[in-house]
């Protein structure tokens, strides 16, 4: 099973560990598609040699992250297709698993794990929110109640899923146990490429961060009537900064949470569930 491993990146400040994690894996990947913003390219080429891996590196002159996404995924030319962020560090077997986990579950399309916050300059985990005893209370006690899962999506409600609002909600599994569930988070997805021929990342003048867009790229396997998996245990580090720790509610984070919600219903009408 040929790997393909796309990569975002704007600045490149944390890519060294990335691709050193890439290099140390079991089963180094087929070819590894940098999509770079504002990077020095010369640099980037010198860490694709120094750890000895194939690198496609493409430089993004327009759009933001998802636009990155869609170059990198048009791109590839494995069998599996995993995604990462740059300030990711993949554990050894990182690869290998994925390439055991979609052997198991052939029919599956896309198979999703969890990131574990690390503070590099004090080397130690960093407890998330989905860690915490209050948060697996709330979601074993209140939001099967307060927060059901769309029709469509009613096998998805221990794992990530969107409810009638289109509100993304994490579920009684998240983030221990193997489930039905749309994709975690970008920094830690993979798919077969054969079931996403027809499958992109939301774009739009108004989106760059694009919250939701992992779950708005599962929601489409759904509804062209394929599954997509949670499981725990193929995790990767990520390295603690404040863009992936914070919760923006700005005013330009609302603006992209209600278009994406906009983005979906015309998903879901698209598909005859509007």
């Amino acid at each position: 099973m040929k790997v393909s491993i796309i990569i975002p990146s704007k600045g490149c400040a944390y890519l060294s560990y990335l691709m050193r994690g890439l290099r140390d894996q079991t089963i180094k990947p087929n070819e590894v598609i940098l999509v770079v913003k504002s990077c020095d390219l010369r640099s980037v080429e010198s860490l694709c040699g120094k750890f000895s891996l194939s690198c496609t590196i493409i430089e993004q002159r327009k759009g933001y992250f998802t636009h990155a996404l869609n170059i990198g995924k048009n791109e590839a030319r494995g069998d599996l297709i995993l995604i990462t962020d740059e300030d990711a560090i993949p554990l050894k077997g990182w690869v290998e698993r994925y390439i055991e986990l979609h052997t198991a579950y052939p029919h599956i399309a896309g198979i999703s794990s969890r990131d574990i916050y690390l503070d590099l300059h004090e080397l130690r985990i960093i407890q998330t929110p989905d860690d915490m005893a209050l948060t697996t209370l709330y979601r074993w006690a209140v939001r099967p109640w307060l927060d059901p899962p769309l029709p469509l999506l009613k096998k998805y409600r221990l794992g990530v899923y969107l409810t009638k609002n289109l509100d993304v909600k994490h579920g009684l599994y998240i983030p221990s146990r193997t489930c039905y569930s749309l994709p975690f988070r970008g920094v830690n997805m993979s798919f077969k490429a054969n079931f996403t021929h027809d499958v992109w990342f939301p774009e739009h003048e108004l989106l760059k961060r694009a919250p939701g867009n992992e779950q708005y790229f599962g929601l489409q396997l759904v509804l062209q009537g394929f599954d997509t998996i949670y499981t725990p245990n193929n995790p990767v580090l990520h390295i603690a900064r404040n863009e992936s720790l914070s919760r923006t509610r700005d005013k330009a984070a609302n603006i992209e949470n209600n278009l994406m919600r906009a983005l979906i219903k015309d998903l879901l009408r698209k598909y005859g569930f509007g």
